[in-house]
């Protein structure tokens, strides 16, 4: 089931911490207690999803002309969204009774396709580039899956792994990710297109969670050490570069572009949360939404637009930065 709603964006140029104009715009699901943007596609289309005053979670899509719509596939009793594509489709998780979770894909005109591969109990979809990913669980055991545009399903499964995690693919199949091994660690992984596997950790590092990954096979994410959360860079030769946002307490990255410009939240000694730009060449700019306690970052778009969300004294709500 879904329905349009015309949402009315307010506008305005504000001075981000690198001193440079930039334009947010903000919005909010009308009706919603929170509204979440989790991933923005090359023409400014957000997927998300908002909470209603019964703590329900529900799917929105909002158009770069600020139309909102909002979803939820047939029986769900939540419905959580994580990724877009340049083309409009949606894929996400939801719920229905007793709180069983199932994979689904959204396509533009708005029809749904749920993913349950067999045996499964639960499913869990984390991201779309033609080829959708994620992970299901077989009691205590997490395997990963890849689903091809045509809809074929096939295991994705770091070799002896206890539990595999798909987080992100580009496009040309290059997937980023983390496994468990045996001792219950988390390492990251690129799988190539070819279907081989590297394993991979900063150093020093007690886990290690990628988040995205370029055209160029170049992966970003963030990982443990005994002194904090900090943010990393991997590039196709197996170079892993860390970084910190200077002042910051921990340092998130979310997302990356095809440009290689990391976008994350980073988190101060207040504690307070801002948003954060890594270029290609490792130049970091900071930024808030104006007069924001919190502001955090959720995604890049190829156009260098960032979607996330932002707190005030008196509320909130969802924001897009346009450079």
């Amino acid at each position: 089931m879904s329905r349009r709603i015309l949402a009315v964006a307010a506008v305005a140029v504000f001075l981000s911490a690198s001193a440079s104009a930039q334009t947010y715009t903000t919005f909010t699901v009308p009706g919603a207690v929170l509204t979440t943007p989790v991933a923005i596609n090359g023409d400014g289309t957000v997927a998300g999803y908002y909470t209603d005053s019964l703590s329900v979670r529900h799917g929105f899509v909002r158009a770069a002309d600020g139309t909102i719509t909002t979803f939820d596939p047939d029986g769900a009793a939540y419905t959580s969204p994580a990724s877009i594509d340049k083309n409009g489709t949606i894929v996400g998780t939801y719920a229905t009774g007793g709180l069983v979770y199932h994979g689904f894909i959204r396509a533009p005109d708005g029809a749904f396709t749920s993913i349950d591969p067999k045996r499964s109990d639960d499913t869990f979809v984390t991201a779309v580039h033609g080829m959708t990913i994620g992970n299901y669980e077989v009691g205590h055991k997490v395997i990963g899956f890849e689903r091809s545009r045509g809809g074929h399903l096939d295991k994705l499964r770091y070799p002896d792994a206890k539990q595999t995690f798909p987080m992100a693919v580009n496009g040309v199949e290059e997937i980023a990710g983390n496994y468990g091994d045996k001792g219950g660690m988390l390492h990251g992984f690129f799988r190539g297109s070819d279907g081989s596997f590297t394993s991979f950790d900063p150093t020093g590092a007690t886990r290690t969670v990628p988040l995205g990954v370029a055209r160029d096979g170049t992966v970003t994410g963030f990982f443990d050490d005994a002194n904090g959360e900090h943010g990393f860079v991997r590039t196709t030769d197996g170079t892993i570069t860390p970084f910190d946002v200077s002042g910051a307490t921990a340092t998130d990255p979310a997302g990356i572009n095809t440009g290689g410009t990391v976008v994350g939240t980073y988190t101060d000694a207040a504690p307070a949360q801002h948003g954060f730009v890594r270029s290609s060449s490792g130049v970091i700019s900071t930024f808030n939404v104006t007069d924001s306690t919190n502001t955090v970052a959720m995604a890049i778009n190829n156009k260098g637009m960032v979607t996330g969300t932002y707190t005030t004294g008196s509320g909130g709500g969802a924001y897009i930065l346009t450079p």
